[in-house]
């Protein structure tokens, strides 16, 4: 599906043809991204210009079907004039760094897999990709029944030259949806990623739940004592060492019994003194916690990416939202103040009505997706933090006796504390790329759909001869 997208965004001018080569012909790559806007723009200039070839200049279009019309015409303009300046800048190095990193990191994740024993758990990605493939078909299939409607209407209207009105209506949204594409297919093979590294570091959760830390045991009593008899025989050598006739005397007198019991006692000291780390057996088996350095850079490195994917795509974001919001709200105006009350009376009327329904409704689909995916990444990112915790907390035996481990873990989910706040999938900083953004935009919506409902239109329509 990506390289279906991929060549239908070469042929419309949105990426260069040979986008991850950096040393190939100039001209070649970039003459589809300068001759299609050239295009578009002859088209938009010439509807405006010359005054044909537009719905706005029609005898059967009234002053609602122009004003709507030209609102749908002028923020396509913007939205694609908006999004191919932005596809110029760097667009070409995105691609060539995207690629050297995602095989970088492909390669420390194939070795770790190989460590932890996971190159035979393939069926969670037989089921990713059946719901990535149908998230792909779906959107398809809405573009090109939305497509279709406009075409076969326009056809119908301007016949042959069909193409100059179709080129500033339909193709600016066609082009936004397929930068908003290649936006949430990079979103979603970072997010790919992520789980990778999750399914790792769980596999090493899983082995700190079967295998438990060793207990040792310390006598604090015998500590004690034998800290007390170490500190008396320091005192009585200072004290008395200078009455070495007195300490003669004192061992020519000691019995036999004596004797004994100062055996047993340096006896007991020896079984004090015992090392219970001896009777440890070790684990020799091999085990998955020494991807854990390796992870950690690789989480790192996905970061990074996903910083650079934003950098790259989130501007982009901006023009596509707000076209998205406008189109929805007045699609929403048009087709209940309009439609609901002179529905089928006129029918260049009704089709701009259509067309504002059907494109609103596409691209509300694909800026869900980009906030689905977006939210996705961002969870699966958290959840190696979380994964990493419940490591901490089970102290499993690789993190005593080593305290590196303990201090690189600790320090990485420190350092995720910091990042959370710092970063995450947005639109140049102006709104964040997640399930928030929905519930703020269909507030501020709904104050805006307060306020156009409250227009009288019946006057309006009536002078246009709709209503009686």
């Amino acid at each position: 599906m990506i390289q279906i997208m991929n060549w239908l965004s070469m042929a419309i001018g949105l990426i260069p043809l040979n986008r991850q080569q950096l040393h190939s012909n100039f001209l070649v790559d970039y003459v589809m991204m300068v001759l299609v806007p050239c295009l578009y723009l002859i088209a938009y200039f010439g509807i405006i210009v010359m005054q044909r070839f537009g719905l706005a200049f029609l005898d059967a279009c009234n002053s609602v079907c122009r004003l709507s019309n030209n609102l749908f015409m002028h923020l396509g303009a913007f939205l694609y004039v908006t999004i191919f300046v932005m596809s110029l800048y760097r667009r070409k190095q995105f691609f060539v760094d995207f690629e050297t990193h995602l095989a970088e990191i492909d390669v420390v994740i194939k070795k770790c897999r190989q460590v932890a024993d996971l190159d035979k758990s393939r069926v969670k990605a037989v089921k990713h990709s059946v719901a990535y493939h149908f998230t792909w078909l779906f959107v398809f299939g809405v573009f090109i029944f939305a497509l279709y409607y406009d075409a076969s209407a326009l056809y119908g209207t301007f016949g042959e030259y069909a193409i100059i009105p179709f080129m500033v209506s339909s193709f600016p949204y066609l082009a936004g949806s397929i930068i908003q594409g290649e936006f949430i297919y990079h979103v979603s093979v970072i997010s790919n990623r992520f789980e990778q590294i999750n399914t790792l570091f769980e596999k090493i959760n899983q082995e700190a739940r079967r295998r438990h830390a060793p207990i040792q045991v310390f006598d604090i009593e015998s500590e004690g004592k034998k800290q007390e008899r170490k500190s008396a025989v320091i005192a009585t050598k200072t004290a008395f060492g200078i009455e070495q006739k007195l300490a003669d005397e004192m061992k020519r007198q000691k019995s036999p019994h004596e004797d004994e019991d100062e055996m047993n006692t340096s006896d007991e000291e020896d079984d004090d003194i015992f090392d219970y780390n001896d009777t440890n057996t070790e684990n020799t088996e091999s085990t998955s916690e020494t991807n854990l350095p390796d992870l950690f850079k690789l989480h790192d490195k996905i970061l990074s990416l996903s910083v650079l994917t934003n950098g790259e795509f989130g501007p982009q974001c901006v023009p596509y939202m707000a076209a998205c919001f406008v189109v929805s709200i007045f699609g929403i105006f048009l087709e209940t103040k309009v439609n609901f009350i002179v529905g089928g009376k006129s029918p260049v009327l009704d089709y701009m009505t259509y067309l504002y329904v059907i494109w609103s409704i596409t691209t509300m689909v694909v800026a869900y997706i980009v906030l689905r995916l977006c939210c996705n990444a961002n969870n699966h990112s958290k959840q190696s933090a979380m994964i990493v915790h419940e490591i901490m907390q089970k102290k499993p035996a690789f993190m005593l006796s080593n305290d590196l481990f303990y201090n690189k873990m600790k320090s990485f989910t420190l350092q995720f504390l910091h990042w959370e706040g710092y970063f995450q999938f947005n639109g140049i900083g102006l709104f964040a790329l997640d399930y928030t953004f929905i519930f703020s935009t269909v507030s501020a919506a709904t104050s805006y759909l307060i306020v156009l409902l409250q227009f009288d239109m019946t006057a309006i329509l009536r002078s246009e001869g709709l209503m009686t």
